[in-house]
């Protein structure tokens, strides 16, 4: 690491620090007894960090919001001591902090629009290391970044080690770009506004197929469907932000050309082409962060793209398990964790057949709760009515299951996939038979512990 830059506080001792690797290119903004500021290059990534240790007093600390958010620019991250707290639930004390300092705190967090980073480790960041009943325990140190900062990576997290000479706890701040695994398919709402995507679904759909078993034959189609998607949506969608911004660029043109030249029939019908499609385009990308949010509760009306790309990105970064604790040894190796996890639920969920048990003994043991009339109307096929009516209560927002195709393919769709359905759901019912991976499901673990807990 090279010493780049130290801040000047006379007369107090200095107290910060910025060091980096002789790889990472720095160029100093701003230096004061609050916060240094610069901007890095390292390999292909450029962005602006921000190092902060606050004052004590919450006036002072005014100066410092003032700072920072003067130098919010693009790729943005502040990190460090900012000395302050959210609420009360940030500080463990007999003594309230103050209302003002946390309003305060909380107007520069909302001013600055930006995402405070997902962590681990110690809750409280800060001790004061007194005996009880004076004890008093904060939450001061933390990370921020804009939302163009963490498009530039996979995972953000930061990491509280145990205080050990200090009264802080030392930060991580982790960034990477390891995207792991390929993405599984997922069925995207705004491929059902485009005019052709019925047609595209029918074309792969009543394609000839050799398959003669209705279960199989509906596994089959999903997946050649789900292909055919695949490459349709990036022969027609592609990079839906690139081609907003083509079509902005158009109709700038366009409107330039009708301020110099008056309006003519012929600019006048490409404005209004250009408009209709970049309004089309816009739908298509609300409809996109919509879904990707899980923000159902929105209705129709303004665009929220900024308020979609928080909760996105809110969602993957608490979502993503960064270590977990296997044995008595945290672990951060990814291979490993999934090692683990899988071992772990294929143990839980292996299947065991009990060699000693006495069927006939449980049966007389065991009260028969299910009537024969009852266990009738259970098991007898459905009609198409009915089986219509469980598939149009799928929610169309839901999670998709394995296969990708989420309620709302079911919905759009079904004049299509009608026929096959119907078949697929009396052959079970008249044959009792439901093929391996046909009722798969996913498990989603999502982290509930602050240090990674035991996964066993």
């Amino acid at each position: 690491m090279v010493p780049r830059h130290q801040n000047c506080r006379q007369p107090r001792k200095l107290n910060i620090w910025l060091l980096t690797s002789p790889s990472v290119q720095t160029t100093i903004l701003l230096s004061s007894a609050q916060v240094i500021i610069a901007d890095c290059v390292w390999q292909t990534y450029c962005f602006r960090v921000a190092v902060v240790h606050g004052a004590n007093d919450h006036v002072a600390r005014r100066a410092l919001w003032t700072d920072l958010l003067s130098f919010v620019d693009g790729n943005t991250v502040f990190i460090g001591d900012f000395n302050a707290v959210k609420s009360a639930h940030e500080r463990r004390s007999l003594v309230a902090p103050l209302r003002s300092s946390c309003s305060e705190f909380c107007d520069f967090i909302e001013a600055s629009d930006m995402v405070e980073s997902p962590s681990s480790g110690i809750r409280f960041t800060w001790s004061g290391r007194r005996l009880l009943p004076r004890h008093v325990e904060s939450r001061l140190d933390r990370a921020f970044f804009t939302i163009s900062f963490a498009n530039l990576w996979a995972s953000i997290n930061t990491h509280a080690l145990p205080r050990l000479t200090s009264d802080h706890s030392p930060l991580i701040f982790q960034c990477s770009d390891d995207m792991g695994k390929g993405r599984r398919f997922k069925f995207l709402n705004m491929w059902t506004s485009h005019p052709n995507f019925l047609e595209r679904v029918a074309s792969s759909w009543d394609a000839a197929t050799d398959v003669r078993c209705p279960i199989f034959k509906i596994m089959f189609k999903l997946c050649r469907l789900r292909n055919d998607l695949r490459a349709w949506n990036k022969e027609v969608f592609g990079q839906v932000d690139m081609q907003i911004n083509s079509e902005q660029i158009s109709l700038l043109d366009v409107q330039n050309m009708i301020s110099d030249q008056g309006y003519t029939d012929i600019l006048f019908e490409e404005e209004v082409s250009h408009q209709a499609r970049l309004s089309s385009l816009l739908a298509r990308k609300n409809s996109l962060l919509q879904q990707k949010s899980h923000a159902h509760w929105l209705t129709d009306g303004d665009r929220n793209t900024s308020f979609f790309h928080r909760a996105i990105r809110f969602r993957k970064q608490n979502h993503r398990i960064e270590h977990l604790k296997i044995g008595d040894v945290v672990s951060y190796d990814r291979g490993n964790i999934q090692q683990h996890i899988l071992d772990f639920f294929s143990s839980l969920f292996k299947e065991e057949s009990p060699s000693n048990v006495n069927w006939d003994l449980l049966k007389g043991i065991i009260d028969h709760f299910v009537s024969e009339d009852q266990n009738g109307k259970l098991t007898r096929i459905p009609d198409d009515e009915e089986i219509m009516a469980a598939v149009f209560s799928l929610d169309a927002n839901s999670s998709p299951g394995p296969d990708g195709f989420s309620g709302k393919f079911f919905h759009n769709c079904w004049s299509i996939i009608r026929l096959d359905i119907l078949s697929a759901v009396r052959a079970f019912f008249l044959n009792s038979y439901l093929p391996a991976g046909c009722n798969a499901s996913i498990l989603i673990l999502i982290p509930k512990k602050r240090c990674g807990g035991d996964g066993g």
